[in-house]
């Protein structure tokens, strides 16, 4: 199991939820809670009324949006919708992004940061241990990705990389095979080394979008199935 990189200052985020089965890309729900976010489904029937008022803001499906208060009851509340890539965009003030259905988790990640984080990120990011194979020209050496995301890693190698340095990046990604993409180095500290991996193919954007969302959805999926078990014990 890969534990969730917790972001400083989303622990706690609330987010109110009104959207349909076809809204978001699978697991993105999860994986939103093993980054930190309380997801608050109004269709449960575990979420009492006066859970509303505390949301940040609601991620809401365009055919659900007239479900909510009058937006003059409820003009300082912040929507970002799903949508059809046919829609037209709508003319409400409340609604702060878009995100086109089925959303993926980094585009939804990506704009519930910009609404809720003085320091927001791009993508979410996992801790990993994965071998990797690092070329430069006619050296090779191996080291281990320790974290990941759909932009980048942080790689950790015998041989020191300089800041700038571009390099070829092999890693097998588990249920998903062989990542090869070309990175740059952003940052290097005490044999770390920071990459934003460059020139990537869609298949390999993806497939690693696609991996730290299972990687935190099963986490999601453990910490439940454990905090269960505990309730039972204790009982």
């Amino acid at each position: 199991m890969h534990d969730p990189v917790h972001e400083p200052g989303i622990m706690g985020r609330r987010i109110g939820v009104r959207i349909g089965p076809k809204s978001l890309a699978p697991r993105v729900l999860e994986a939103l809670r093993a980054l930190g976010y309380t997801m608050i489904d109004f269709d449960s029937q575990r979420a009492p009324e006066r859970t509303r008022d505390g949301c940040g803001l609601w991620l809401v499906d365009e055919d659900r949006l007239p479900e909510l208060p009058d937006r003059e009851e409820t003009s300082d509340r912040r929507i970002l919708l799903i949508a059809s890539a046919r829609s037209a965009p709508l003319a409400d003030p409340r609604i702060f992004a878009t995100a086109r259905r089925p959303a993926r988790l980094g585009a939804v990640y990506e704009m519930i940061q910009s609404a809720l984080e003085s320091t927001p990120r791009s993508a979410p990011r996992i801790r990993t241990q994965l071998s990797a194979r690092c070329i430069r020209g006619e050296r090779r050496s191996i080291g281990a990705v320790l974290s990941l995301s759909e932009g980048g890693c942080l790689l950790r190698s015998g041989e020191p990389i300089a800041r700038g340095t571009r390099v070829d990046l092999q890693f097998a990604l588990p249920s998903f095979g062989l990542i090869s993409t070309r990175a740059e180095c952003r940052y290097a500290r005490e044999g770390d080394a920071g990459l934003a991996f460059a020139a990537s193919g869609a298949d390999v954007r993806h497939s690693i979008a696609h991996f730290v969302t299972s990687q935190l959805a099963e986490s999601d999926l453990a910490r439940r199935g454990a905090g269960s078990r505990g309730g039972a014990l204790s009982a």
